[in-house]
């Protein structure tokens, strides 16, 4: 009992390390999502900015043009007022014939080109925007800037705590029936505290006891290189002779019996497998496969 104490005490300190391990992640993370939100936003309003110079540019060279085109007919106005007023038809009648006649050919040229520039259509120009209604109504329809999200990663133990083995116990886990020594490529453990071995030699899973006594053996058609547990009581086995072809067996620990569920072919090698959140992956010699 002083011994597990012991053990839990330990593992209590290391969860209390890993929480101010975690607390200092927390806000290094906090930070840096804060800095991209406001990157973000300067971004944004940089192209806000970039986009209402554009169209007050627009603006101004509209107004400037439309301007100069008034200011261009009001001046036109007023010079032919001023020509037509300073020719003195009634005068003209004391003067000779000829200086009459010149006199009057100007008036009509004048009068003509009045005329014609009277033809002319004017109109009140007003200016008016017209926003873009897809950019109003995609802003408006949005409600933040992006989402929050969490990213949990899974840490059990100190990453740079230096492991060292206290104790070191060999147990017999041969059976009656096995060819070759015992070689052990991975090892699992039940929620019931059983041990499952995959034995590469022997081409079998063996089920081991809490007390480590071999209880159970399944022998497979090709030897396993890979377990991983994919549950409380299932796990699953890789295996194949090194060839293109590999299976996975999925199995289950059952009141001190595997049971086979399911079996998946592979077309391709297969050296190593895991499991995360419900998914499977499994590694090739160049490759990982989900």
């Amino acid at each position: 009992m002083a011994k597990r104490i012991e053990q839990l005490q330990e593992r209590l300190e290391d969860v209390v390390k890993i929480g101010e391990q975690s607390m200092k992640s927390l806000q290094t993370s906090y930070k840096y999502v804060l800095e991209e939100i406001l990157s973000l936003r300067r971004e944004i309003n940089e192209n806000l900015d970039r986009l209402q110079q554009e169209t007050i540019r627009k603006l101004e060279q509209l107004h400037s043009s439309l301007k100069i085109s008034f200011e261009n007919d009001s001046k036109q106005c007023v010079e032919f007022i001023s020509k037509l007023k300073g020719y003195d038809i009634n005068g003209s009648e004391n003067t000779s014939s000829e200086r009459s006649f010149i006199i009057y050919k100007k008036c009509l040229d004048q009068t003509a080109s009045a005329d014609v520039f009277l033809r002319k259509q004017f109109r009140n120009a007003d200016i008016e925007f017209q926003y873009n209604k897809e950019l109003k109504t995609f802003l408006d329809s949005l409600t933040e800037l992006g989402n929050i999200t969490i990213h949990e990663t899974l840490r059990l133990v100190d990453p740079y705590k230096v492991l060292s083995i206290k104790e070191n116990c060999k147990y017999k886990v041969r059976s009656a029936t096995d060819t070759f020594t015992c070689f052990t490529e991975g090892i699992c453990e039940s929620v019931n505290g059983e041990f499952i071995i995959a034995d590469r030699n022997n081409q079998c899973v063996k089920l081991l006891d809490p007390a480590f006594n071999l209880i159970e053996q399944l022998q497979l058609p090709l030897s396993p290189y890979s377990i991983f547990k994919i549950s409380s009581n299932e796990m699953a086995v890789v295996i194949g002779n090194l060839t293109p072809v590999t299976q996975i067996h999925f199995l289950r620990v059952e009141k001190g019996k595997i049971l086979k569920l399911n079996v998946i072919k592979l077309n391709h090698e297969c050296n190593g497998i895991a499991c995360h959140q419900g998914d499977v992956f499994v590694t090739t010699p160049t490759a990982v496969c989900h």
